[in-house]
């Protein structure tokens, strides 16, 4: 027996009420339900059929006929009578047209295919698509890509056990299907911090695992339902890393080839404030550090001027210079009142000889420390001393920026951050910096390029207490950014550790397998308990997805990435080419 959509497996049951919100349905001989699949029933009513949607939340099985846990035994071995009956909880997730009727007890249940499997997922409300995975049937799942791209919500969120909730995998195959989106593929900028080893240095690169694979075929026809034809690696990435501490090339091990050293210029480090990204940690901003932060910063910014045959080094001039600071012509140095400051520790041995004076601190230093105390001043200054080993370079008058905004044109749509070998204080001092470039380059600018930005270990740039300019800035991303263009896909083992600005600003929710303490946090009301049950079971490559246009989460996976996710992935022809260039 088939029904508009697909075969009947059973029918509603009618020993307890069905509802207008979840029925169960009685299997038949021979059919079966698995969790997460898509059902259907259509009900009479005097004001016309309803089609209830459905998704299978749990399943069960119980020998009709046993009483006491024995009789299982005896039932088995056909010495008393009983019957197996298998049984499925059904969530459901619409009904069409929307009067919210209970299915009738007795109505035949049947699988929802074709057109009847996109209502129930809500597809053919969506104007525009964009593939989150494959459903339990092997057909594709699509997210609302309005609730995507910032049209109508933004960000993405996605919680999970690090090793097992692919969470990464999960980032960037959805990068890779929309940078493959035909609308979407000349809209969209994308930013990848990679803060685990050195993994996503080889995006650009085919995925030797993938190539071996017996089910290569298999793979190739999945990743094609979901929109990516000729399956492969990311066409054009940009690499960029840190400088080794001998002031040479990117600081890399698995990979040099294609890879650029980044930093910035002392005279940027002034004008664009990033003094206050080495005070990013939570707790800076709760005593006098961020005060006297804050009136350096603005004395460094008053007063910054390039400086004639030094390019990128910093000049400070004895009173305020143009106010823009892209107006400020240069200066001779015997026109400075201190400087030229080719690298950061000239700018902070500098500064600690004059806030460590205290008759130039009586005289003229107000302007700088304002009245704080001198012990807190003191504190500023080992601070600022100590960030100069921490941030190994990354401020010198020869550095490379890696470009954002409208410098950024030209550049590959993907620029991947290699962030992994730097200090946990430049860590936070990079990423902070990127994004407020990243946001102010959008501020009072169109919407395209959409700017995506991908970021794991949230809960530590965006920790649920404290207060820091890197929290504040994607707070503001979470609150702003997809009205602006900037787009947050970030990722976190418990999103019960990060602010709470941030993950509920999210449309679109992804979790792979929770801890069971975790799945039980607010966090994850978004779940239903018979999810949040699914969600500590979650295999690898399997992910729970939630988003506005759908009322309830919906499993999918994802196939094997043809792109290479470890150095050992890349293609032995590359990795040797590779090693030649390396020693050549």
């Amino acid at each position: 027996m088939t029904g508009p959509g697909g075969e009947a497996v059973g029918v509603v049951l009618g020993h307890q009420a069905a509802t207008s919100q979840t029925f169960s349905v009685g299997l038949d001989d021979g059919r079966t339900l698995e969790v997460d699949d898509l059902v259907a029933v259509t009900t009479p009513d005097p004001a016309g059929e309803v089609t209830t949607y459905g998704v299978v939340a749990e399943t069960y099985a119980q020998l009709e006929g046993a009483s006491l846990p024995s009789d299982t035994r005896v039932i088995a071995e056909g010495q008393m009578p009983g019957e197996l009956v298998r049984t499925a909880e059904v969530q459901v997730v619409r009904v069409d047209p929307e009067r919210w009727v209970a299915a009738h007890p007795g109505l035949p249940v049947r699988r929802a295919r074709g057109e009847e499997r996109a209502r129930a997922l809500y597809e053919d409300t969506m104007e525009r698509r964009l593939a989150a995975g494959l459903g339990r049937d092997g057909a594709p799942v699509h997210l609302d890509l309005d609730f995507v791209d910032g049209t109508k919500g933004g960000h993405v969120s996605i919680s999970g056990i690090s090793g097992v909730a692919t969470k990464t995998s999960t980032a960037l195959a959805l990068v890779r299907l929309l940078l493959e989106h035909r609308e979407m593929r000349r809209r969209v900028r994308v930013l990848v911090f990679n803060v685990k080893g050195e993994d996503l240095l080889h995006l650009d690169r085919p995925n030797a695992r993938y190539a071996a694979r017996p089910d290569r075929e298999e793979l190739d026809r999945r990743w094609a339902a979901l929109g990516l034809a000729e399956p492969g690696p990311f066409p054009s990435v940009g690499f960029w890393a840190p400088p080794r501490r001998d002031g040479g090339g990117p600081d890399t091990e698995s990979r040099h080839e294609g890879v650029r050293a980044f930093g910035w210029t002392p005279y940027r480090f002034a004008v664009e404030g990033l003094l206050r990204f080495c005070f990013a940690e939570a707790g800076d901003m709760r005593n006098q550090l961020s005060f006297v932060e804050e009136r350096v910063r603005g004395e460094l910014l008053r007063r910054a001027v390039p400086v004639v045959a030094h390019p990128g080094c910093l000049g400070l001039l004895d009173g305020a210079a143009e106010p823009d600071p892209e107006r400020r012509a240069e200066r001779a140095p015997g026109e400075l009142l201190a400087g030229p400051f080719c690298d950061l520790r000239e700018l902070v041995e500098w500064l600690a000889g004059r806030l460590s004076d205290d008759d130039w601190l009586a005289a003229e230093g107000r302007a700088w420390v304002g009245n704080a105390a001198h012990g807190t001043v003191q504190a500023f200054v080992r601070r600022l001393q100590a960030a100069v080993g921490r941030l190994r370079g990354l401020i010198r008058a020869d550095a490379q920026a890696i470009p954002r905004g409208a410098a950024a044109a030209g550049e590959p749509p993907v620029a991947v951050v290699h962030l992994t070998r730097l200090h946990d204080f430049a860590q936070r001092f990079v990423v902070g910096t990127l994004l407020a470039q990243t946001f102010q380059a959008k501020e009072g600018g169109a919407r395209d390029p959409i700017e995506v930005v991908v970021l794991d270990e949230l809960n530590k740039y965006a920790p649920r207490e404290g207060q820091s300019p890197i929290k504040d800035t994607l707070i503001d991303i979470a609150q702003r950014g997809r009205s602006l263009g900037v787009i947050l896909v970030g990722a976190q083992q418990q999103a019960s550790l990060v602010a709470p600005e941030v993950t509920q600003n999210a449309a679109v929710r992804i979790s792979g397998r929770l801890d069971p303490a975790e799945a039980e946090r607010s966090e994850y009301g978004w779940l239903s308990p018979q999810a949040r049950a699914r969600a500590r079971l979650l295999m690898q490559g399997r992910v729970l997805v939630s988003q506005p246009s759908v009322p309830a989460a919906i499993a999918v996976e994802l196939p094997f990435p043809p792109w290479a996710t470890t150095s050992g992935e890349a293609s032995r022809a590359e990795r040797g080419a590779e090693a030649l260039a390396r020693f050549a």
